[in-house]
C-alpha cells in the first residue's frame, strides 16, 4: 500500500507533519480529515530510482504529467473542504499549498480572483487549457443551485470515470498499435533496405522476371527516390487537417454530420450528452438551461448546432422528444426513452440510464473491435511478408535452377 507523507493543520491551528499509508492520494485526504486534521500538503512517497527523471526533474515532471491540474482530485478536495466548513478561498488556498509550480500558480491565481468578487466559474474560465469547458459548465450549475460542495465531489467522480475509460481504451489499444508499428518497420525495412539490394542481382543477371515481382521492385525503387519526403509531407497534411478541423467551422461542420452516421460515434456522443443533462436537471437547472450547458461537453460540432435549434424549440413550448422526432437525427429508442421518462416526470433518472446503457454499448462495441483488430493485422501482416517470400524466391529458384 503507498505511504504519503503530509504536512497539516490540527484543530488548534498548529502544523502537523508525518506519514501514513492509503489505497488512494483521496482516500489519504479523508482519513486526516476524519482525524481532525486540515491538510495543506500531501504527496506520495517515491521509491528511489536512478532513472532519467532524477536527472531531468523538470522534463521528467513535463513527460509524466506531474506538473498538470487534476481536475477530479482538486475538485474532490475542494468539495470535501467545502462540506467540512471551510470557505472556498480557504480551499483553493489549501488546493495552491499542495500543487507544484504551475498548478501552484493556477490556484493562487483563481483565489486571487475569488477574493476580488469574481465568481468561481468565471475564475476558471481564464485557464481554458486547465479546465475544460463541461467542467466549468457544472461548476456554474453548482453555483446557481447553491451546493458547490456536493456537486464538485460528484463532478470529480464524472472525470474520474472518464479518465478510467479513456485509460481503458488506450491500454486495450496498446497491442494492436505495437503491431501495427512492427508490420510497418518490417516493410518498410524490406522495401527499402534488402530489395534494392536483390534487384540488382536479377538485374545484372538479365532474367525475366514475374509481374509481381518486378511491382514489387518498382515499389521498392519508388520508395528510394520519394520515401525521405513522404513522411515529412504526410505529417504536414495531418497537421493541415488538424488545422483546419479545429478553426473552419464549415468543414468541421461537415466532417461532424458524416462521422455522425457511425453508431460508435453517435453513441459515444449521446450518452456524454445524456448523462451531462442528467446531471444538470437532478440539480435543479430547467430543461432549456440544462440543454445548453450540456451541449458545450460535446465535440461534434453538427450535434452542437442541431441540439441549439432544438433548444430553442423547447423553449418555445413544444416536448424535447416531439423536436427530435421531427428534427430526425437521433435513434428511434432514445426518442422513446425520453418520451418515457417526460410521461412519468422522471426525465433526469432516464436520461441517466440511457447514459449508462449507451456507455456499455459503446464499450462493448470497442471491445469488440479490438479483439477483432489484433488477429486482422496478425493476419495482414503475414500475408504482405508472405507475399514478398513469394516475390522474391521465385525468381531465385529460376535463377538457380538456369545456373544447374
Amino acid at each position: 500500500m503507498p505511504t504519503y507523507t503530509y504536512q497539516a493543520l490540527d484543530q488548534s491551528g498548529k502544523r502537523r507533519k508525518g506519514s501514513l499509508e492509503s489505497e488512494s492520494q483521496a482516500k489519504a485526504f479523508a482519513q486526516l480529515q476524519a482525524q481532525g486534521f486540515t491538510p495543506v500538503q500531501l504527496s506520495k512517497v517515491q521509491a528511489k530510482s536512478h532513472r532519467t527523471g532524477q536527472f531531468f526533474p523538470k522534463v521528467w515532471m513535463r513527460l509524466t504529467g506531474h506538473n498538470r491540474i487534476r481536475v477530479e482530485e482538486a475538485f474532490y478536495y475542494l468539495g470535501l473542504m467545502l462540506q467540512g466548513g471551510n470557505s472556498l478561498t480557504q480551499g483553493l488556498e489549501l488546493l495552491g499549498r499542495m500543487g507544484q509550480d504551475r498548478s501552484t500558480n493556477v490556484w493562487q491565481d483563481i483565489r486571487n480572483k475569488v477574493e476580488s468578487g469574481i465568481s468561481f466559474s468565471q475564475a476558471l474560465q481564464e485557464h481554458p487549457q486547465s479546465f475544460s469547458q463541461v467542467s466549468i459548465g457544472m461548476v456554474q450549475v453548482a453555483e446557481r443551485t447553491g451546493h458547490l460542495g456536493n456537486i464538485l465531489e460528484q463532478i470529480a467522480a464524472y472525470e474520474e470515470q472518464r479518465k478510467e475509460m479513456q485509460s481503458k481504451l488506450l491500454t486495450a489499444m496498446a497491442y494492436p498499435l505495437v503491431v501495427l508499428l512492427i508490420g510497418v518497420g518490417a516493410v518498410s525495412f524490406l522495401l527499402a533496405g534488402i530489395l534494392p539490394r536483390i534487384a540488382g542481382i536479377f538485374q545484372a543477371s538479365g532474367q525475366d522476371m514475374p509481374v509481381y515481382t518486378r511491382f514489387l521492385f518498382s515499389l521498392s525503387q519508388w520508395l528510394g527516390d520519394w520515401g525521405s519526403a513522404l513522411l515529412p509531407l504526410f505529417l504536414l497534411f495531418l497537421f493541415w487537417a488538424g488545422w483546419a478541423y479545429q478553426t473552419k467551422n464549415t468543414l468541421r461542420y461537415r466532417v461532424d454530420k458524416l462521422l455522425w452516421k457511425i453508431p460508435i460515434i453517435r453513441d459515444s456522443t449521446l450518452s456524454r450528452f445524456s448523462g451531462l443533462l442528467a446531471f444538470q436537471l437532478a440539480a435543479g437547472i430547467s430543461l432549456v438551461q440544462a440543454m445548453q450547458g450540456a451541449v458545450q461537453g460535446v465535440r461534434s460540432l453538427f450535434f452542437r448546432e442541431q441540439m441549439g435549434q432544438a433548444a430553442k424549440e423547447v423553449s418555445a413550448g413544444q416536448a424535447l422528444d416531439q423536436v427530435l422526432l421531427k428534427m430526425d437525427f437521433v435513434p428511434q429508442m432514445y426518442l422513446t426513452a425520453l418520451g418515457s421518462g417526460q410521461k412519468a416526470g422522471e426525465l433526469p433518472a432516464f436520461l441517466e440510464r440511457l447514459h449508462r446503457i449507451l456507455e456499455h454499448r459503446v464499450d462493448t462495441t470497442l471491445r469488440r473491435i479490438i479483439g477483432l483488430l489484433e488477429p486482422a493485422l496478425i493476419l495482414v501482416l503475414g500475408l504482405v511478408i508472405g507475399f514478398f517470400v513469394l516475390a522474391v524466391m521465385e525468381p531465385i529458384f529460376d535463377l538457380t535452377s538456369g545456373i544447374s
